[in-house]
Formats: C-alpha cells, structure tokens, sequence
C-alpha cells in the first residue's frame, strides 16, 4: 500500500514538474511574441513573428498576428505613398499659385500707390489697400502651405551647424522693429552679453522665430507687450517669445501645434505657422513648449543643444 501511495506520489510529482515545465516554456513564448510586437512598434521595421512553437494555439495566434502585420504594413506603404503624392501636389499648385499672385502683388501696390491722390475718393483708396492686405494675406498662406508640403514630402533641406543665436535672434527681431513701432507695442529684448552659439539651422530657426513673433504680435497685440530672451542652462539655449494677449487655455495648449489649429476667427491665417514650427523644430533637434495662462501672457519656448 505504501509503495503504491509512494509511486503515485513521484507520478504526480512527475506530471507537476512536466506542467510547470511547459508553464515556463509558454510564458517565454507568449514573452516573446510581447517583446517581438513591442520592438516592431518601436523601430517601425518591417519583421514578423517567428517562433517555434509545440502548441497550436500559439501556433495559429503567430499566424493570425503575421497576417494583420502584412495588412498593415502594406496599408502604410500605401498611405506614405499618398501621402508623398498629395505633398507634391501641394507643391505644384503652391509653386503655380505663386507666380500670379506675385503680379497680383505688384499691381495692387501700384494701384495702392495711385489711390493715395488726394483727388481719389477715400472708398477707393480703402478698397485698394484692401486689395494690397488680402494679396499679403493669400502669400503668406501660399508659402505655409508650400512650406508644409515641402517638409511632409521631406524635401526641405536641413543643414546643421554652429550658428551665433544671439545674432540670429537680434537681427530677426529688428526685422519687426518698424511694424512694432507702429503698433505701439513695448518691445523687452534680454540677451546675454557673451554670443551663444548653439548647432542648428539657420533658415529653419529663423522660420521658427518669425512665426512666433508674428504669433504674438497677431494673438497677443492687446497687450501691446512683446519679448524675446535668449538663456543657457544644463547646456541648452533657450530662445523665449512672451506676449500679454488673451492667452489660451490648457486645452488650447494641447491643441495649438495641430495642424490647421487656430484660436482665431476662421477668417484669420491658415493655422500652419506653429504646425510648421513644431515641424521644423523637430528636424533641427529642438524642443518648442508653450505655458500660457489666460488674459495674462504666452511664452513659446525653442530649447536648443547648445
């Protein structure tokens, strides 16, 4: 009796053992596939899952899985082909737009220009200078959208480099010294008295810095108030455009670098100029934030690696 109760004892412990056993072998398989699907997702490689596998149902699970991988991966060929091909449309009628309104431009300031006769009636000096601020307003829309096409088709070139920000930063914001003057606004310039240097692109920040510039003056012009700093710290710089307009909200904030996102009326601007920044400051390796608090100020903020 005692030896039978002992055999089916080591039985048992037998098949507990074996049990366990295959436990752990699918726990590794069932790891595997985890760690497979998950480093798929992180380098956006086109690989499959490969396991050999005693049991069916995992057996059938890597091929169902194998199967929605060769789904998607051609779904997104696809749809970076797509992609590609609208942007290059954009492009073309950007780059065809663009040659009439340039003489568009001209003849509008020329007619401008011939209104400002005191012998004109004032309605058609108003309807001139009308003409001159819509033909503006449709070329900086143009150039957001040939700019976007551009960076989305990855056409737009990048050259990084070490480049004088303080310069950079300086010379851009004199660009707007005139305009800010005839707004009234209280311009705060604080740079350090050292030049920083940082590795980036030149055009791109510049692109950059101009949006949000035009961003605070468009946004934030009832507060009359604009500034830019320039900081170091932990080896970054750190590029600082601050207004005293309406602010935003925190869902606006989550919001603003969307594409076609704006918080102004429907008629004003193409919502692309932060889109484009943010675009842009992803390729030079730069971080753009935003803190706004409501009726009080908006600070974008372009970190660089110095």
């Amino acid at each position: 009796m005692w030896l039978l109760f002992a055999i089916l004892s080591f039985v048992l412990l037998l098949i507990l053992i074996w049990q366990r056993i295959q436990h752990k072998k699918l726990e590794r398989e069932i790891n595997y596939i985890t760690d497979r699907l998950t480093s798929l997702s992180i380098t956006s490689e086109n690989g499959f899952v490969l396991i050999p596998t005693d049991y069916d149902s995992i057996k059938k699970l890597g091929a169902v899985l194998n199967t929605l991988l060769q789904d998607f991966y051609t779904k997104r060929v696809e749809f970076e082909q797509s992609q590609k091909a609208m942007a290059q449309v954009l492009t073309n009628i950007s780059h065809d737009i663009r040659t009439p309104l340039t003489v568009l431009k001209g003849n509008s300031e020329m007619l401008s220009s011939i209104t400002n006769d005191p012998a004109m009636p004032e309605n058609v000096h108003v309807m001139a200078d009308k003409i001159a601020r819509k033909a503006d307003d449709l070329i900086l829309t143009i150039n957001d959208y040939f700019t976007m096409s551009k960076i989305t088709s990855g056409d737009l070139p990048i050259q990084l480099k070490k480049e004088n920000i303080s310069r950079l930063c300086h010379d851009t914001i004199l660009d707007y010294y005139d305009l800010l003057e005839q707004k009234q606004f209280e311009v705060d310039i604080q740079m350090p008295d050292t030049p920083v240097y940082a590795c980036t692109d030149h055009e791109a920040l510049q692109r950059i810095l101009k949006n949000l510039i035009d961003n605070a003056i468009r946004h934030g012009g009832d507060g009359k108030y604009i500034s830019l700093r320039l900081t170091t710290s932990k080896g970054k710089s750190i590029i600082e455009i601050e207004d005293h307009g309406t602010g935003m909200s925190l869902q606006q904030q989550k919001q603003i670098f969307t594409r076609n996102y704006t918080t102004a009326r429907k008629t004003s601007g193409s919502g692309l100029g932060l889109a484009i920044s943010k675009r842009l400051a992803a390729q030079i390796g730069a971080e753009l934030e935003v803190y706004s608090i409501q009726n009080e100020r908006t600070i974008f903020s372009i970190i660089l690696k110095s």
